[in-house]
């Protein structure tokens, strides 16, 4: 079975979002303003794009999605998870499939790891949901793409964290000029 991967891009102040929910450019190592990835972020990209077998996302982070059409042209081929307790009236257009998962975290997360098979599941959308995971222990390696940017408000990606001290152990930092891709996998005490 793969990984379980939390992975957000996140500013140097620590927010996944500004105050109205605007990427604000923490996604131009993904999507440069330029229209041409750089090669250390298009290996990024490309190993991700690889090793996904399933996508877990909140409904906020799907909305938003959803509102530019931002699965139509994906390159994520794989099942996406929604974490909500309302499901939409249609799924978003494009050939993505979406499950909407309404009993929790943790039936999402085997939903996904189910799908994802030998891939890993990627954790990457929402605070909140990225919190809940961490909450389960079911979280191998968190994957933060440090933008060079600060916001000064807007989401926090840890802000509410209840999962308690979690100890981490650095295996990656990767830079560009969009980003800092750092890679921690999480130290699980027997």
């Amino acid at each position: 079975m793969g990984k379980v991967i939390l992975d957000m891009a996140v500013s140097l102040d620590g927010f996944i979002a500004g105050p109205n929910e605007e990427d604000t450019g923490l996604h131009d190592w993904f999507f440069p303003p330029s229209g041409s990835v750089g090669a250390v972020d298009a290996r990024i990209v490309e190993e991700s794009v690889d090793t996904t077998g399933a996508i877990l996302m909140g409904r906020r982070a799907y909305d938003l999605g959803d509102r530019v059409d931002g699965f139509v042209d994906t390159p994520y081929k794989v099942d996406h998870f929604v974490l909500t307790h309302n499901p939409p009236e249609r799924a978003a257009r494009g050939e993505t499939a979406f499950a909407f998962v309404t009993d929790g975290i943790e039936s999402a997360l085997e939903q996904a790891r189910t799908a994802a098979g030998e891939r890993n599941v990627a954790v990457g959308g929402g605070a909140s949901v990225a919190q809940q995971a961490l909450g389960t222990g079911f979280v191998d390696e968190v994957q933060v793409h440090l933008a060079p940017v600060l916001l000064g408000g807007g989401i926090r990606l840890f802000e509410h964290s209840r999962s308690g001290k979690i100890k981490l152990e650095r295996t990656r930092v990767v830079e560009s000029p969009f980003a800092t891709h750092l890679r921690f996998r999480i130290i699980k005490e027997d």
